[in-house]
């Protein structure tokens, strides 16, 4: 029987940091089945999911938190696949937001969202220099999992309301 985790990874920035985590995961017999990374700040930052023998799971937790005699900052927590296909219960889309940066983008969309039962599946932001302005701009994507009793159209409608209030672009269109 296989076990999964979940293990966050934290710590500064430099070369080679995902070749000493996996040296721990093969060295126990561990899969690494999904993950995704990023350098955030001088810091680098990644969320794994890890299967491995059920009676080696704790030996790879143990192992895995020495990591930070490393100065690699590891939690783990006991997880189970995701097997969950979308169903005809839900409809995907993808949201793109842009605009200048200013506090509560984000707040503000997903207050949206959790009103309304829509379940994120993934999400980036990152700020970037405008074009002719240099000014900070703000981008985000998000991976969308709609309610039946949401229309992709409507959620559009609505988020181009909540984008005309914070000054920002808010697209919506069905995942492809």
């Amino acid at each position: 029987m296989k076990s999964f985790l979940l293990v966050t990874i934290t710590c500064p920035d430099r070369p080679g940091i995902v070749e000493r985590v996996t040296d721990v995961v093969v060295a126990h017999g561990g899969n690494w089945e999904e993950s995704r990374f990023a350098r955030l700040g001088g810091d680098f930052a990644g969320i794994v999911m890890i299967s491995v023998a059920a009676d080696r799971a704790e030996k790879l937790t143990a192992a895995l938190s020495l990591l930070a005699t490393d100065k690699i900052t590891v939690a783990v927590k006991r997880t189970s696949p995701n097997v969950q296909a979308a169903s005809k219960e839900h409809t995907l889309c993808v949201l793109r937001l842009k605009g200048a940066d200013h506090e509560g983008i984000v707040h503000d969309v997903a207050a949206y969202l959790a009103k309304h039962n829509i379940n994120v599946e993934s999400m980036e932001t990152e700020l970037v220099a405008a074009p002719m302005s240099a000014a900070p701009l703000f981008q985000m994507e998000a991976q969308l999992e709609l309610p039946v009793s949401l229309t992709i159209e409507d959620l559009r409608e609505n988020l181009q309301l909540i984008g005309d209030q914070l000054g920002v672009d808010i697209e919506v269109a069905p995942t492809t």
